[in-house]
């Protein structure tokens, strides 16, 4: 081995070295989305589900109902009244949130400061007095800084808004008009590393009765420029390093899109953890080569 060589490797060492000592941890946050329009008639029901694995308990909930034909929520056009429960068969006494203001008014958002519950999450939509009334859902699910418990959750017991149609409190049937919402993983900004610098996130997913244990996880590192490129790797435990035997899956092609896809029929990745590694990025005249990347991570129905 030539002496160059030598020097080449040892210095690559060093900085592999130096990165693992500083691993970046990168907060993520989770989302629950329709993947598809949701279209519902005069007076319809149906229920969605965010499958949260008893993982999210504590969390902020920050639900939105997007009217495509109505973005401004006039009842005449057709809105859609939704309230948020803990469970199946609780109706709208129950409600931890809906998404009608004190004068009854509807609108996109329905927000629980604190879920304190350990089920999933029901989110029950009635359509008003329109028919074809077309959204999608986006549940966004945020660390809370609060302190203290919340005791009650509970926002407005009043669901009388305009275009509203009152429907019976009798248990949804959930194979009829049930839909689970599709989980994805993102970060809450674009992230910042250094050349050979790592950054590592902590993620879980939720399987459920839809998705069952034959699922797959795609996980997508993508830079936000365009002179960044990264390498990931998921571990399935800690420590968590390139070369550790707790990677379960990875893409070692320093790329600007880097895709991993897992696949299982059993299950056992529900709490992985993503070792992104920048090989490339713009130059800072302070920090030198840095790059610049987003993240998603998308748990699905392995066909």
């Amino acid at each position: 081995m030539s002496r160059l060589l030598r020097i080449c490797l040892a210095f690559t060492a060093c900085i592999i070295s130096v990165a693992r000592a500083n691993q970046i941890p990168v907060p993520v946050s989770t989302r629950y989305i329709t993947t598809a329009t949701s279209t519902l008639g005069k007076g319809e029901t149906k229920t969605f589900i965010a499958s949260l694995c008893q993982q999210f308990s504590g969390e902020t909930v920050n639900a939105a109902v997007l009217l495509y034909n109505n973005p401004s929520w006039q009842p005449a056009m057709g809105i859609v009244n939704y309230y948020i429960v803990n469970d199946p068969a609780k109706t709208q006494k129950d409600a931890l949130c809906n998404n009608t203001d004190k004068a009854g008014k509807p609108g996109p958002h329905c927000i629980i400061q604190k879920w304190i519950s350990r089920k999933d999450l029901y989110l029950k939509v009635i359509a008003g007095n329109v028919d074809a009334i077309s959204f999608s859902i986006d549940i966004y699910l945020q660390k809370n800084t609060t302190k203290g418990i919340v005791k009650d959750s509970k926002t407005k017991k009043n669901y009388a808004g305009p275009g509203f149609t009152k429907t019976s409190t009798s248990r949804l049937h959930l194979k009829v008009d049930t839909e689970y919402l599709t989980e994805i993983v993102t970060i809450e900004a674009n992230q910042r590393i250094g050349y050979m610098q790592e950054a590592l996130l902590e993620i879980t997913f939720c399987p459920n009765s839809i998705t069952t244990e034959h699922y797959k996880i795609t996980s997508t590192v993508y830079g936000t420029d365009v002179m960044s490129s990264f390498t990931q790797f998921i571990c399935d435990k800690l420590p968590c390093d390139f070369d550790s035997p707790n990677v379960v899956g990875f893409n070692g092609q320093p790329v600007p899109i880097n895709d991993v896809v897992l696949t299982t029929s059993s299950g056992q990745y529900s709490h992985i953890y993503v070792l992104i590694i920048c090989w490339s990025g713009q130059l800072d005249p302070t920090y030198g080569i840095v790059g610049e990347f987003q993240y998603r991570g998308t748990l699905m129905r392995e066909e």
